[in-house]
């Protein structure tokens, strides 16, 4: 049974992405032949538009399926392809990298976050239109990523949440297989190349659990992919390409930016290419494609500002005064400060928190508690990469040489600067640390021959790694199947905030003390899951809600 299970979930991999690439091939440029760019593409088109349907409807089961289903025949009418295309020995070979990746997806461990706000988020598109007040729900909706609005459309019938964490794993297998393709299908490899591959190696070894992936990992993964094009931007002197270059930079950085907040410097090197080659590019973001990504950041803003009253993170230059905005948004971005530079493990017993943001106290605190963690991810970085680099032969021609690296060095000072200042933990800044870490390490690959055999074996061995790794994970599970570990909470009825156009629920403490801290989580309760106090209208067919005071 969960063999077949298995297979079906590897064709429905192939159906989605063919679905999801058919929707970012509507975008014109030089090289829209390239599927895996428009599965990148794809995911910015198909996050637009579910939310601005959101804006109208909930997303049923329905409306999910009439939005694959015209992605795959866009996607055909556009490529006037069949899926016998597949068989081909470089594609067969991409399809077995999917199959060894496939454990991962099997008897997942879900990550903190997920029964905390993903699940239930995801819950509240598909049992409701937009609600106006949405974040006075949960504190975590304050900032919303754009991510989670994809997760609505990977519902199953009945709530079945076990394909609610594929999109994640669909962008980190097509950032694998398309590493792969720009790898195995040129003759000579240049410095963008090699920056796929530390990153590709970084992957492999460090995401080995969808536990592992939440929202970061695509943030991060399409960061990256700015910085790839970044590389080569300059790496080319045709004019339409670096176009073509400078639209996916800018359209991979906003998405980042929508998924993460924390990201949000990796804009800086849109600017600065629009600034120094301003005579060149100063008409481009006019073009039809820009519209994609002017698109996306409208529809984003507005349900951001129906959700919290802001139209970005809650600050007061961005936050109208309308019903259902909560003076307390204003306090938590320094509330996630706090924690992100570990005040409440155990500076909060020696500083006040005015105390523990100034003068750099908290600079102790948070190295004593990230360090381990930093290091072991900067190894994980920079070892696959030595070793490599030990195996390749010197190389007696011309040297790589990147001609906007101080352009760049200032670009992660700046960034990691912001990091540190607002959110320095270090998931936050993966892209950040790859990027510093292969420019310090060009020289060394500058010297090296590359070879596509040394280079295979490498990801062989750190492919057989991760299959191994979470083979033997699963043979410890009680329970093999294909999805998300599910906690089972019951629930409440809170008659006191509910009204006729609303049913609020909470965890039911006492019964599911058997669950841990997880009993306190919303997880899959019918939607509304609070434990706030709400106060709920309708208005023009839309809820409004109003928090509280306790």
């Amino acid at each position: 049974m969960l063999t077949l299970k298995i297979i079906l979930f590897f064709l429905s991999i192939i159906v989605l992405s063919t679905s999801i690439a058919g929707y970012g091939s509507l975008i014109k440029l030089k090289n829209n032949d390239n599927f895996f760019i428009n599965i990148f593409l794809g995911f910015a088109v198909i996050s637009s538009i579910v939310t601005v349907i959101h804006f109208f409807f909930n997303i049923t089961l329905l409306i999910s399926f009439l939005i694959f289903l015209f992605g795959i025949f866009i996607f055909f009418l556009k490529k006037r392809k069949n899926f016998t295309n597949i068989i081909e020995r470089k594609n067969i070979y991409l399809l077995l990298i999917i199959l060894f990746l496939i454990p991962i997806y099997v008897s997942q461990k879900y990550h903190e976050d997920f029964g905390y706000y993903h699940l239930p988020y995801a819950i509240g598109l598909v049992e409701e239109k937009i609600i106006f007040g949405f974040s006075n729900i949960e504190q975590s909706y304050v900032y919303n990523s754009i991510w989670l609005n994809l997760y609505s459309i990977f519902f199953l019938n009945d709530r079945n949440f076990d394909f609610l964490t594929l999109p994640s794993f669909l962008v980190y297998l097509t950032f694998i297989v398309f590493t792969l393709n720009q790898i195995f299908s040129k003759k000579k490899i240049i410095i963008s190349d090699y920056y796929l591959i530390v990153t590709l190696f970084y992957f492999i070894l460090k995401f080995t659990r969808i536990s592992e992936f939440g929202v970061d990992l695509p943030s991060i993964i399409f960061s990256v992919l700015g910085i790839y094009y970044f590389f080569k931007f300059f790496e080319t002197e045709i004019l339409e390409e670096k176009e073509d270059y400078f639209f996916y930079i800018v359209i991979f950085s906003i998405f980042s930016i929508l998924i993460k907040l924390s990201t949000i410097p990796i804009i800086l090197l849109s600017f600065y290419l629009y600034i120094k080659f301003f005579k060149n590019l100063k008409y481009s973001i006019f073009r039809l494609r820009f519209f994609l990504v002017y698109f996306l950041s409208l529809s984003f803003l507005i349900q951001q500002y129906i959700y919290t009253g802001c139209f970005l993170f809650p600050s007061n230059f961005t936050c109208l005064n309308v019903s259902w905005f909560n003076e307390d948004y204003l306090k938590l971005s320094r509330s996630l400060e706090l924690v992100n530079k570990s005040y409440y493990h155990k500076a909060k017993d020696i500083y006040t928190q005015e105390e523990f943001l100034s003068n750099f106290n908290w600079i102790y605190f948070w190295f004593k508690r990230s360090f381990i963690e930093i290091m072991e991810h900067l190894l994980t970085i920079i070892l696959p990469s030595l070793f490599f680099l030990f195996f390749l032969k010197k190389n007696d021609e011309s040297r790589l040489y990147f001609k906007e690296n101080i352009a760049l060095y200032i670009f992660l000072f700046v960034s990691l600067l912001f990091w540190l200042n607002f959110s320095p933990v270090y998931r936050f800044a993966i892209h950040l640390f790859l990027t510093l870490i292969f420019m310090i390490l060009l020289n060394f690959f500058s010297i090296k021959k590359f070879s596509k055999k040394i280079f295979f074996i490498f990801f062989s061995i750190f492919i057989l790694f991760s299959f191994s790794k979470n083979i033997l994970r699963i043979g410890k599970s009680d329970d093999i199947y294909l999805g998300i570990q599910k906690i089972n909470n019951e629930y409440i009825y809170n008659s006191k905030y509910s009204n006729k156009y609303v049913k609020i629920f909470i965890p039911n403490l006492e019964k599911n003390r058997k669950n841990s801290w997880q009993g306190r989580l919303c997880w899959d309760i019918p939607f509304v899951c609070s434990y706030n106090n709400l106060e709920v209208v309708k208005k023009n067919g839309y809820l409004i809600f109003r928090k509280l005071k306790n």
